[in-house]
């Protein structure tokens, strides 16, 4: 039986991850239309940014299914790096004065709430039991 913080964990975390696939389509042809994308699709090729985002998404999906199904602490410390690097690109556009004003930039900005309250559920005392950790 999965403890309650790892069931409200994937409560949070799969909440972000739709948000994050909201934002990705809402956001799609602003996006794919930059000069960086431009130079990376030049290189790479015209299926570059749907891989791209097909990997991320993937990605997420794993990381889920080894924090909330099959406890793995690799896994865990993934998902919290990844939120670490979250946090510092959204400081990081806060700082260059880019407040999320528009309805993508709010739902990025719940998301990222949301992933907050995920990684501090993987630290409560049932989940770190959960991941074989001691206390």
């Amino acid at each position: 039986m999965r403890p309650k913080s790892i069931v409200y964990y994937e409560y949070a975390y799969l909440g972000a991850v739709l948000l994050g696939i909201v934002v990705t389509a809402m956001t799609w042809t602003a996006n794919s239309q930059t000069e960086e994308v431009e130079k990376i699709r030049a290189m790479l090729g015209a299926s570059f940014l749907p891989i791209l985002y097909v990997f991320i998404y993937t990605l997420s999906l794993a990381l889920w299914y080894f924090t909330a199904r099959a406890p793995n602490s690799a896994a865990k410390w993934i998902v919290v790096g990844w939120f670490a690097l979250s946090l510092i690109g959204f400081a990081m556009a806060l700082g260059a004065g880019n407040l999320p004003n528009d309805l993508p930039g709010l739902l990025a900005a719940a998301a990222l709430v949301l992933n907050a309250v995920a990684v501090y559920l993987l630290f409560r005392p049932d989940a770190r039991a959960w991941f074989g950790e001691k206390a």
